[in-house]
C-alpha cells in the first residue's frame, strides 16, 4: 500500500495538491492511504484563556479537515484509495517529523504558497530520506 501525506491548512494551495495526488493516483490499481494532516499552534496567552483557545482551534482543524475530505471524495473515482485525516497542535515540522518516525510514507505532498513551510519541510526530509512533491497553484481555482 502507498502511503502519502497530504498537509493542508484549507488554502487553495493545499485543496490543489490533494487533488492533484489524487488526480495521479485516479489510476493506480495499488492500494493507496491518502493522510490529511493540519496542525495549528495556540499564540502566547494567559493560563485563564488556553484551554478554550485550543478548543476553538481544535474545533476549526476538524472542521478544516472534514471539508477537505469531503471535496476529495467527491472526486474519488478509485475504490484503491482510502483518505483519513489527523489533527495535530503543533509546528508543521515537528509533527511531520514524529509522524516520519511513527510510520513509513512513500510521498510527502505540500501545495506552495510563498511561505516558509516548504523550505522547512524539504530541508527535514531530505535528512528523513522521504520524497516530497511540491504542487504550485497560481490563482484560486475551483480544484
Amino acid at each position: 500500500m502507498k502511503n502519502i501525506l497530504i498537509p493542508t491548512d484549507f488554502s487553495h494551495h493545499s485543496t490543489y495538491a490533494i487533488s492533484y495526488v489524487l488526480n495521479l493516483m485516479q489510476d493506480s490499481q495499488t492500494p493507496c492511504r491518502m493522510l490529511l494532516l493540519n496542525t495549528y499552534l495556540i499564540p502566547s496567552t494567559d493560563s485563564s484563556q488556553v484551554i478554550p483557545l485550543n478548543d476553538a482551534l481544535k474545533k476549526r482543524s476538524y472542521e478544516g479537515l472534514t471539508n477537505d475530505l469531503k471535496e476529495a471524495q467527491k472526486k474519488l473515482k478509485n475504490p484503491n484509495i482510502i483518505f483519513e485525516t489527523t489533527s495535530h497542535i503543533g509546528s508543521l515540522k515537528n509533527v511531520i517529523l514524529q509522524l516520519i518516525k511513527r510510520e513509513r510514507f512513500d510521498l510527502i505532498a505540500m501545495g506552495k504558497d510563498g511561505g516558509k513551510h516548504v523550505d522547512n519541510i524539504s530541508t527535514l526530509l531530505k535528512e528523513e530520506k522521504c520524497p516530497l512533491l511540491i504542487t504550485y497553484c497560481e490563482e484560486k481555482t475551483g480544484t
